[in-house]
């Protein structure tokens, strides 16, 4: 299926003069995790919460900092009739979750890697299906070298751990309790949107409780569907009432562009 059924054609866009915290607010009261920066009536580039995180909270830069200093340029994008699956290899290849979609050389949306998991849960005839056959259970891709960090730690210290280890959530630890989990979300709607200073909130005020988890005998697809009900992007795998590792997003969407790799390049 093209990328006409599924485009987002309402970007939500601010000026490159506009703070990271204004952002982090936009970010927060539409639920997203990037918005395009728009310069000289164009779109100059994007900001998402990665970059929040990753180039202002672990740099201490002020929450006054222009996105535009801190934005992704240029906007990686993907024609408007090439396929969801591509789009898919795309997003995988470049390790991001957004992709303007452009028609006649002009970006007129947007698609997310959410929409992208939300189709593929929905699509009876689409690779998911395949790989809900083939690959039982999850243990196949869950991560058992599961990264934690103390409750008492900082954002900061959380989003510094998240840079380092190229990872977008943490475990939240008591003890030797996993008490919750920390994401990128949660440092830029809960700290930075909130104008409050990452290095005096501790990690156990912001992050999320109970830990959202699925049976390591799961199929696929029941993975997908809960992160897509859910709207998360982390999900925590267990086994024998016991928490053995984490999934991502990516490993899902990395693992159907592995299994589609064939037809993705034979169209090129």
């Amino acid at each position: 299926m093209s990328l006409r059924a599924l485009v987002n054609r309402e970007i939500i866009k601010t000026d490159a003069n506009e703070t990271v915290a204004g952002v982090a607010r936009m970010m927060r009261h539409f639920k997203i995790g990037s918005v395009f920066v728009e310069a000289a009536g164009d779109y100059a580039g994007i900001v998402t919460e990665s970059d929040l995180v990753r180039k202002v909270v672990t740099k201490a830069l002020p929450v006054t900092t222009a996105v535009g200093t801190v934005m992704c340029a240029p906007i990686l994008q993907i024609d408007i009739d090439r396929s969801v699956i591509e789009a898919n290899h795309l997003m995988r290849f470049n390790e991001i979750r957004h992709l303007g979609i452009s028609e006649n050389g002009k970006i007129v949306g947007m698609i997310s890697v959410r929409d992208i998991v939300r189709f593929f849960s929905t699509d009876t005839g689409g690779p998911m299906k395949g790989i809900g056959e083939v690959f039982k259970p999850l243990d196949v891709l869950v991560h058992r070298d599961i990264l934690t960090i103390h409750a008492s730690a900082s954002a900061r210290e959380a989003a510094q751990k998240m840079e380092v280890s190229r990872v977008g959530s943490l475990f939240v630890m008591e003890g030797d309790v996993y008490t919750g989990i920390i994401t990128e979300s949660d440092i830029v709607h809960k700290v930075i949107g909130y104008d409050l200073s990452p290095s005096s909130i501790p990690v156990g005020v912001i992050m999320n409780s109970p830990i959202i988890d699925i049976n390591i005998a799961s199929p696929v697809q029941a993975a997908v569907e809960l992160m897509s009900v859910k709207r998360i992007r982390h999900l925590a795998v267990s086994e024998a009432g016991e928490i053995v590792g984490v999934l991502s997003i990516r490993d899902l969407i990395g693992l159907i562009s592995v299994r589609d790799l064939p037809r993705f390049f034979s169209n090129q």
